[in-house]
């Protein structure tokens, strides 16, 4: 029975072991960040004060760099980006539900993978928009978030769900 586990834990041990090494060694330079001003007059589309109808956010949407979202919001692009790292589409449903989708084709590792079981989007006074969700990063922890954006009409025709404040973020390891 011993020699079982052993040959059983030490194939799991190497695995882990060159994914980790994988990961770190994933050269991200070729991954472009988007930043935004934090001044929005400067690449706003004025819209009554900045507000948005709340059926402006429903529809599918093409996001990149979503690891951000708790920190500096998010672009959500209306054309499919040419990115082939962390590309996601999210669907902005009139029940406010948001069906997400991992658009990535290739991993070169199965840890830190996003994803996302459960998304809720609702209106807010003001053009604040409250999402939910709750997911994953594979292998590594387990999410739950709720945070609030104002939805913010950009020049080149897409929105940007910029930050407004984090309400909750509680994060579990994976095997917790």
């Amino acid at each position: 029975m011993k020699i079982n586990c052993k040959i059983l834990i030490i194939p799991i041990i190497v695995i882990f072991y060159s994914c980790n090494e994988t990961q770190k060694n994933v050269d991200v330079s070729s991954v472009e960040i988007t930043e935004f001003e934090t001044d929005l007059n400067k690449n706003v589309v004025s819209k009554t004060n900045g507000e948005l109808e709340s059926h402006k956010i429903i529809g599918k949407f093409y996001v990149d760099s979503f690891y951000r979202y708790l920190k500096k919001g998010f672009e959500l692009q209306i054309k499919r980006p040419e990115e082939e790292f962390g590309l996601y589409s999210f669907e902005f449903k009139k029940d406010g539900k948001v069906i997400f989708e991992d658009l990535t084709e290739f991993y070169v590792c199965g840890n830190g993978i996003l994803s996302i079981e459960n998304g809720n989007w609702k209106s807010k006074e003001n053009g604040i928009y409250e999402l939910t969700f709750d997911g994953e990063y594979s292998l590594e922890s387990k999410f739950h978030t709720v945070s609030e954006y104002k939805l913010v009409a950009l020049k080149n025709g897409n929105f940007k769900m910029q930050l407004i404040k984090v309400i909750e973020n509680n994060k579990n390891l994976a095997w917790d």
